[in-house]
């Protein structure tokens, strides 16, 4: 089940890029194709993910009641990763909620106001941090032998990136403020 995981993650990683890619530019003002196709693939994806981590998660929790020891702990890396994939889910379901607005010619949306400007920037925090928390365990997860490297220069990468669909935001929510 881990396995099949592993494979569920890569397919997120790689439908978000290109939905965040697309949205991003469609919010700067750009047509770069529909994030539409790459949402409904990475919100699917998402939920088997979500499954399949609440499946192992109670695994976890039945070997600890079996057991009696729960050396909480020592395992608060394990716990931050479920709770920050939990505390993902809210601001997900907001995003969601915010740009499934669309009309019938013109690509249109609900009025962009300061609270849906935070809840994004919330869901591209939450999104940070969950991936901070998780790089390490997917590559070596992946195999990868000297992931130490490669964890610092994906964090890198992804930190540029979130703050590329950080400024998305902000700058769409400037374009709704001017009018």
């Amino acid at each position: 089940m881990r396995r099949i995981n592993i494979f569920v993650v890569i397919g997120i990683i790689a439908a978000f890029i290109f939905h965040a890619v697309s949205g991003s530019m469609r919010l700067f003002g750009a047509d770069a194709g529909s994030p539409q196709i790459s949402a409904w693939i990475c919100i699917t994806l998402v939920a088997i993910h979500v499954i399949i981590t609440a499946v192992l998660t109670a695994k976890t929790l039945i070997s600890i009641k079996k057991s009696g020891k729960s050396y909480f702990r020592e395992n608060l890396l394990f716990w931050a990763r479920r709770i920050s994939g939990f505390a993902l889910l809210i601001p997900l379901v907001m995003h969601v909620m915010i740009f499934s607005g669309t009309g019938d010619e013109a690509y249109r949306l609900v009025f962009f106001h300061s609270g849906r400007l935070i809840s994004q920037i919330l869901m591209v925090v939450a999104l940070g941090l969950h991936i901070l928390t998780n790089v390490h365990p997917l590559l070596i997860g992946l195999g990868v032998k000297h992931h130490g490297v490669l964890s610092a220069d994906s964090l890198f990468v992804l930190t540029v990136f979130l703050l590329f669909c950080c400024g998305a935001f902000c700058v769409y929510y400037l374009r709704w403020m001017a009018f």
